[in-house]
């Protein structure tokens, strides 16, 4: 199984997951008048899939796809304007959200607001799928 890193500065920046199916988009809660309007993650904890083809009407970016919590090593961007939304992040601008926190490259798009997904994708170009075994 591979894990992910950050193509400038090798940090690994996901633990290792298993690639599935990109799983369909997850419906709005039915109980959004309680207050919680994040919808479940998409993705199964420890497994990644990748989306190549977003469908034209769901804002979400192109990469691999997974679940928020199977991110490591990652900060919010500097930039504040990158991490607009109402009730989390939205991520539908096209623009990388999230960085290495080791080196500070923009790396990945965490979607996690009402009208979105929830869930992270790593860019195809800023992040390196790795095989090899960490260094001990």
């Amino acid at each position: 199984m591979p894990h992910f890193q950050c193509t400038h500065c090798k940090r690994t920046i996901t633990p290792l997951l298993a690639e599935v199916p990109l799983p369909p988009p997850v419906p709005p809660r039915p109980d959004e008048s309680s207050g919680n309007r994040i919808r479940s993650p998409r993705m199964p904890p420890g497994t990644y899939a990748r989306n190549r083809h977003p469908d034209e009407w769901v804002p979400e970016p192109t990469g691999f796809v997974l679940h928020p919590d199977d991110i490591l090593g990652v900060e919010p961007h500097p930039d504040v304007s990158r991490l607009y939304g109402c009730c989390g992040l939205a991520g539908t601008d096209g623009r990388l959200n999230l960085v290495c926190a080791g080196c500070g490259n923009e790396l990945a798009t965490l979607q996690a607001d009402c009208y979105t997904q929830n869930q992270v994708t790593l860019d195809f170009v800023r992040t390196i799928r790795s095989y090899c075994r960490e260094p001990d």
